[in-house]
């Protein structure tokens, strides 16, 4: 390993001289690359969608599309209003959602022959309007709407409509809240559920039984699990437009005010915010072009240092658009992961140049010690960075890994320019002039008689870091170590939990419409219970219903904090019964005999089987059972759903009694949504630790030496424990956003970690004089550490201000523990390195033969 590294070393250290010879050359290929990387950038889509979070073979989305191939999609958007006069049943509430409705449903009367809208993925509508109600005449069972056609203006005639409202045990939360100020509008499109080798979406208009059966056939065609096309975002956005191009038209939007949720909706406010987090990127950069221009007093330092940094980004997601993959909200901490490792690499380089060029040495010479004294630690930062980031490659979740991928390609694409062509960058304009005789640009001198000079200050006060920690070495170690133990204590307090409004500020639309639904209505969340009972007309049988709604009522009773309602065909049964015994209280139940089940069934699909298909199929072996919630942490709802999964195993081992092939589901995108933080968090979790443990081994390897991958280990451990540890001792859950901060906070740490220590053993193997090693280290390579970090944090603590609060939390923490690290870097390294007395001599050095102030 030693003879490897030499030869890296030896390498980087004369690549600058070889690349000036080919300076056309090089910006040539430079160049080109950077054009076919700007075409893969065009080409790269961002992808927000659950589906994609799974691998096409896990269990769990099996049984997700297994779902949609027999009940359609549940990927739709619930719109919630408030009657401005405040009574949803007044004529003029019902008329405006009578028009919304018809507009819905009527918008390709008003298309160009052949033309698409986006409308065409809605394929049904429930409102007040057409909400189902089941009526007996001559002994048939009828189907219809609560309103009509036809909105009456009576009085006495709207409080008919407000009375069977009432009387349905179903309408109330789900239509209409109690206080009648909200009602509901449920919008079911077809997003998740169009087949995989559909070329056509449905033409428009098309009713939800014909979407359900052409879907149905096309995927019974062919063999294997069902496969659906996965949702572009970009369907999600122009959906929403031409909703809200309805709703707000005056005749509506007078009457009514809407709270919408649902992923249709959703994709506008992550659009939003990720227009938020590109400007406060911007802002960052901004404030990284001023700090580097403070620290360095040179415009073509700062200018080469954000060329590098902003190409790397290209670079990194032109590759990912060549390889198809999909940018997620995770893109943002790559962008802020190749942003800090890059400019942290640049940074060490630039300084390590002025350093030496202040110190008297020519551009040649300052180039080449620039590179030969940071370029291997560079080198060595991003192996480790990038072995933490593929370490999350373990993961289940696939956005989790395309991260991984691109955070990784990030680093190397970073380290590669940084390598090969900062060297040209500065070979066209140096920050120093290359002879001392030729003066100054106009733009230099002016930066150079305004700005201070920081680098002469910061030169002062790190002179007076080794003579402190000198004095007292383990008094710094202790203080650390009692700074690690609280971290550590903290982190095995913090708590896991995630909920579908944590990324938005409670003032938000979107926060107080899944509010208003869990407070007023029939709650923002949906957990369907996919039965498959192995066996045609098992839900014909008297028995099985009664297990089931034995089930419905335990979860209400037993959950109430958690579930609003739920729905199956058993309450459609027993609603019928009544109906057909005169209204009959007592015969609100499931009839007695699989006969009168069976022609009650049979009057009930008869009469609307549109709305049987929402509950069964058509050969009654599979139902839907419907479970709304309320919206509570992941953290909360784990235990709660281990509990809820094993009453319904309960009730499943009852029902296999008669059906053997018996199976049920959880499933839905709530469950999938819970399914996904748990797998991310468990998986991050075991990643933290995986990384922590990669890192370990390839600092041992590098140093050739325990005791230095101990001491170059343990200044890490505080920046990388320390969001966890404030997190857990301030009772803050952790959640997608700060977990993912862990992995980069590692790789920021390791970075300044191994550019010290390996300028350190550069410095000691000189005479083996520990003090003196110390003292040039802290004076030369603390230099790179302090500017690099004082940039980073300044440009990672602008995120702080962001609205969502998971990437103000990402800044928050990020600036507390990028410095941090700058303080372990300065006082504990050194620390550590004194009072380990770590010389690493070769074992072969006779005692003798070790200087005396080497033992000190």
């Amino acid at each position: 390993m030693k003879r490897v590294l030499q030869a890296i070393a030896e390498h980087i250290t004369h690549v600058p001289e070889r690349l000036r010879r080919r300076k056309l050359l090089v910006l040539a290929f430079f160049t080109i690359t950077t054009a076919i990387f700007c075409y893969g950038l065009s080409q790269l889509k961002f992808d927000f969608t659950l589906e994609r979070w799974f691998e096409q073979d896990d269990a769990s989305f099996i049984a997700y599309n297994e779902f949609h191939e027999q009940f359609g999609s549940e990927d739709g958007v619930v719109i919630v209003y408030k009657a401005k006069d405040g009574d949803v049943f007044s004529a003029q509430s019902l008329k405006a959602v009578q028009g919304i409705r018809d507009e819905l449903l009527n918008y390709h009367k008003h298309l160009q022959e052949g033309e698409a809208s986006a409308l065409d993925h809605i394929v049904d509508i429930d409102t007040l309007i057409n909400a189902f109600i089941l009526t007996v005449k001559d002994d048939i069972l009828l189907s219809s709407g609560l309103v009509g056609d036809t909105v009456p203006t009576d009085r006495s005639a709207l409080e008919d409509i407000r009375r069977r409202a009432l009387a349905q045990r179903d309408f109330p939360l789900k239509f209409f809240s109690e206080d009648m100020q909200y009602a509901a509008i449920y919008i079911k499109t077809d997003f998740g559920a169009i087949p995989l080798d559909s070329d056509e979406k449905p033409a428009s208009g098309l009713s939800i039984d014909m979407a359900q059966e052409i879907a149905a056939a096309a995927s019974t065609e062919k063999k294997g699990p069902p496969r659906f096309k996965p949702t572009d975002t970009a369907d999600y956005l122009a959906l929403n437009a031409a909703l809200k191009d309805i709703l707000e038209k005056p005749q509506f939007a007078e009457h009514l005010e809407y709270y919408k949720v649902g992923s249709t909706i959703e994709s506008e406010h992550q659009l939003e915010m990720g227009k938020e987090v590109a400007g406060l990127y911007l802002a960052a950069l901004v404030i990284m072009l001023v700090s580097l221009l403070l620290v360095f007093r040179s415009l073509s330092a700062a200018i080469w240092s954000f060329l590098v940094v902003i190409l790397s980004t290209i670079w990194t997601l032109g590759i990912a658009g060549l390889l198809g993959l999909a940018a997620t909200p995770f893109v943002t901490l790559t962008i802020l992961l190749i942003l800090t490792m890059g400019m942290a690499d640049v940074v060490h380089i630039i300084s390590g140049y002025l350093f030496f060029r202040n110190e008297g040495h020519d551009y040649e010479s300052a180039v080449r010690l620039a590179y030969e004294k940071a370029g291997v630690a560079c080198l060595l930062t991003a192996t480790t960075a990038m072995a933490a980031m593929l370490s999350l490659s373990s993961t289940n979740l696939v956005p989790i890994k395309h991260f991984s991928i691109m955070s990784a390609t990030g680093v190397a694409a970073a380290l590669f320019l940084t390598l090969y062509l900062l060297p040209v960058l500065l070979d066209l304009w140096s920050p120093v002039p290359k002879v001392k005789k030729v003066k100054v640009g106009r733009v230099a001198s002016i930066l150079q008689r305004l700005l201070p000079d920081f680098a002469l200050a910061l030169q002062k006060v790190l002179d007076k870091i080794p003579p402190m920690v000198e004095k007292r070495p383990r008094t710094y170690v202790a203080l650390f170590s009692v700074i690690l133990a609280v971290c550590v204590y903290g982190a095995f307090h913090v708590k896991v939990d995630y909920t579908s409004y944590d990324q938005y500020p409670k003032e938000s639309n979107f926060y107080q419409s899944i509010k208003l639904l869990d407070e007023k209505m029939a709650g923002s969340a949906r957990v369907s219970l996919y039965v498959d009972l192995g066996k045609d007309s098992g839900f014909q049988d008297p028995a099985v219903l009664r297990v089931v709604e034995a089930m419905q009522r335990k979860l209400e009773t037993d959950y109430k904090k958690y579930v609003v309602t739920t729905a199956s065909i058993v309450d459609i049964v027993k609603d019928a019964n009544q109906k057909q015994n005169e209204g009959r209280p007592e015969m609100y139940k499931i009839p007695d005999s699989h006969q009168e089940l069976s022609q009650t069934l049979f009057m009930f699909n008869t009469a609307d089987p549109e709305e049987r298909e929402k509950v069964v199929s058509e050969n009654y072996r599979k139902a839907n059972i419907t479970v709304t919630l309320r919206t509570f942490g992941s953290n909360e709802y784990t235990d709660v759903f281990a509990a809820m999964k094993q009453d319904v195993n309960d009730a499943l081992s009852v029902i296999k009694k008669t059906y053997p092939d018996a199976t049920v589901s959880i499933t839905g995108l709530f469950s999938m949504g819970l399914q996904a933080a748990d797998y991310l968090m468990t998986n991050e979790l075991q990643s933290f630790g995986l990384s922590l443990l990669v890192i370990s081994l390839i600092l041992l390897v590098i140093f050739n030496s325990f005791k230095a991958g101990l001491i170059s280990l343990l200044p890490n451990l505080i920046p990388s424990f320390l969001v966890l540890g404030i997190l857990g001792l301030l009772d803050v859950p952790i959640d997608f956003y700060t977990m993912m901060l862990a992995p980069i906070v590692v790789g920021i740490a390791v970075d300044d970690t191994i550019h010290f220590v390996s300028q350190y053993r550069a410095e000691v193997l000189r005479d083996g004089d520990i003090r003196r090693a110390v003292r040039d280290t802290v004076k030369e390579c603390g230099q790179g550490i302090f500017f690099s970090s004082l940039v980073l944090g300044l440009g990672f603590g602008i995120m702080a201000i962001a609205s969502s609060p998971g990437v103000a939390n990402l800044g928050k923490l990020g600036f507390l523990s990028i410095f941090s690290g700058l303080l372990c870097e300065l006082f504990l390294t050194p620390a550590l390195i004194m009072v380990f007395k770590l010389t690493f001599a070769p074992k072969t050095v006779e005692p003798q033969a070790v200087p005396q102030n080497a033992q000190a």
